[in-house]
C-alpha cells in the first residue's frame, strides 16, 4: 500500500476512501430507488415481487449485523473490505444480465453478505480506530456526510451512462455494469489507500487475542444494548420524515418540481449539513450522548410543530422551514450512531462486535417500518394519517431522549465505579 509522510494526511485519506467506499456499496440492492419503474418493466416482476428482493436483502441484513461485527474483530478489517467490494462487483455484473425472478432473490441475498457481513462493521470498526474518544464525533459526522455526497455524485453518473441508450434494458444494464466497475476501482483504492487500525495508547491490545468470552463480555453490557435502542428511535424517525415528501403534495398542494427539489434537499443536502455540524459539534460538547440529548431534544420539538401549524396554504413557508430544522437534529443524531462506543469504554479491539449489536437492533424498523407507515397512510387518508406519523415521530423523539439520558447516568456510574476499583 501507498505510505504517508504524514500521519495526518494519511487518516483523511483512509476516511475519505472508506467514505467512498460506503456511498457506493449499496446502491445496487437499492437500485429500485432510482430506476423503480424500470426495473420493474425489463426483469417482469411485479411491484410485490420487488419488494420481496427488498425484504429478502433486509432480512439478510439483519441476520448479518451481529456475526459481521465478530468476524471484523477477528480478521482483518481491510481484507474484508476489499473482499466486500470486489465481491459486491462480481455480484453486480451478474445483476446485469437482467436474469429471472429466482436468479435475482439470490443475487439480493448475496449483497446481504457483501455489503453487511463483511463490510459494515469493518468499515466502522476501521473509522473508530482512526481517532481518540474525543474524535468520534468529527469522524464519524464526516464519515455518513461524504457516504452521502459520494453517494449522490455516483447516482448521477449511473443515470448519465442510463441515458446513452436507446432502450430501458440496455440502460439498466449499462447502469448496474457502471456501480459494479467502480465498486471495483473502490476496492483498488482501498488495497493502496486502507490500513488495518493500529490500536495504540492506553487501549493497546493484540486483535488476535479476540476470544469467545470477549464477545460475551460485550454482550452483557447493558450500555451497549441502549446504544442499539437510541439508534432504533432515531431510525424510526428518519423513515417517518421520509413520508414528509408525499404531505408538501396531498395536504399543501405543493408542485412536483418543488417536491421533487425538497426531496433532493432532503436526502442529500441535510444529510451532508447535518453529518458535519452533529460530529463537529459532539466533539466541540466532548460528549457524542451529551449531544444526542440536545438532539433528540430538537427532534421532539420540531415533530410535535407539525401538528400546531395550521393548514393554510400560505403558511406553507414555515412548515418547510420546521422540515429544514427537523431534518438537521434527525440527521445529525443519524451520523453518530456508532460515534459513543469509545465514549461508553468499550474496547477498541471489540468495536466490531459491538457495533454489530448496535445495529442488528437499531436497524430493526427497517424490518416493519415502511409496511406499518404504508397501512397508517392508506387507512387514515389525508392529514389524518400524516397527523399519526409525526405523532409516532415524536414519541420516538421522546423515548429516544429518555434513553439516551439514561445512558449518560449509567455511563458516569460505570466512570466512577471503575475509578473506584
Amino acid at each position: 500500500m501507498i505510505k504517508f509522510k504524514s500521519a495526518k494526511v494519511e487518516r483523511w485519506v483512509v476516511l475519505m476512501t472508506v467514505s467512498l467506499v460506503g456511498g457506493i456499496i449499496t446502491k445496487l440492492p437499492y437500485l429500485k430507488d432510482t430506476y423503480y419503474s424500470t426495473l420493474e418493466v425489463v426483469t417482469g416482476t411485479t411491484k410485490a415481487q420487488l419488494g420481496m428482493l427488498l425484504t429478502m436483502y433486509g432480512l439478510m441484513n439483519f441476520v448479518c449485523y451481529f456475526p459481521g461485527g465478530m468476524l471484523a474483530d477477528k480478521i482483518s478489517p481491510k481484507k474484508l473490505i476489499v473482499f466486500s467490494c470486489f465481491g459486491t462487483g462480481l455480484v453486480g455484473f451478474w445483476y446485469a444480465t437482467l436474469p429471472g425472478y429466482v436468479s435475482l432473490l439470490l443475487i439480493h441475498t448475496l449483497f446481504g453478505i457483501t455489503t453487511v457481513f463483511t463490510f459494515w462493521a469493518s468499515m466502522v470498526k476501521i473509522t473508530n480506530n482512526m481517532g481518540r474518544a474525543d474524535e468520534q464525533g468529527k469522524l464519524f459526522g464526516f464519515l455518513e456526510g461524504g457516504r452521502g455526497l459520494v453517494g449522490t455524485v455516483v447516482a448521477l453518473g449511473s443515470v448519465y451512462v442510463f441515458s446513452r441508450f436507446a432502450d430501458e434494458a440496455g440502460g439498466l444494464s449499462g447502469a448496474i455494469v457502471f456501480y459494479s466497475v467502480m465498486m471495483m476501482i473502490a476496492g483498488v483504492l482501498v488495497i493502496l489507500f486502507v490500513r488495518d487500525p493500529k490500536i495504540q495508547g492506553d487501549n493497546a491490545e493484540d486483535v488476535s487475542t479476540v476470544s469467545w468470552s470477549d464477545f460475551k463480555k460485550v454482550i452483557k453490557i447493558p450500555r451497549v444494548w441502549l446504544c442499539g435502542f437510541i439508534v432504533a428511535c432515531n431510525y424510526g424517525a428518519v423513515m417517518l420524515f421520509g413520508y414528509l415528501t408525499p404531505y408538501f403534495t396531498e395536504v399543501y398542494s405543493m408542485d412536483n418540481s418543488s417536491v421533487a427539489l425538497l426531496g433532493v434537499f432532503r436526502a442529500y443536502a441535510l444529510m451532508l449539513i447535518g453529518s458535519l455540524i452533529g460530529g463537529l459539534l459532539a466533539d466541540k460538547l466532548k460528549s457524542v450522548i451529551r449531544f444526542m440529548e440536545y438532539g433528540f431534544i430538537g427532534m421532539t420539538v420540531f415533530s410535535f410543530l407539525y401538528l400546531l401549524i395550521p393548514v393554510n396554504r400560505n403558511l406553507l413557508w414555515i412548515v418547510v422551514v420546521n422540515f429544514i430544522l427537523h431534518g438537521l437534529f434527525l440527521l445529525a443524531v443519524k451520523a453518530l450512531y456508532f460515534a459513543p462506543i469509545d465514549e461508553i469504554h468499550i474496547s477498541k479491539k471489540l468495536t466490531g462486535t459491538a457495533s454489530g449489536i448496535i445495529s442488528i437492533v437499531g436497524y430493526s424498523p427497517e424490518i416493519y417500518g415502511y409496511t406499518a407507515a404504508g397501512s397508517i397512510l392508506d387507512k387514515n387518508p389525508g392529514i389524518a394519517g400524516y397527523r399519526i406519523l409525526f405523532i409516532l415521530t415524536g414519541v420516538l423523539s421522546v423515548i429516544g431522549l429518555i434513553l439516551v439520558i439514561i445512558l449518560r447516568i449509567k455511563n458516569q456510574k460505570y466512570v466512577k465505579q471503575s475509578n473506584a476499583c
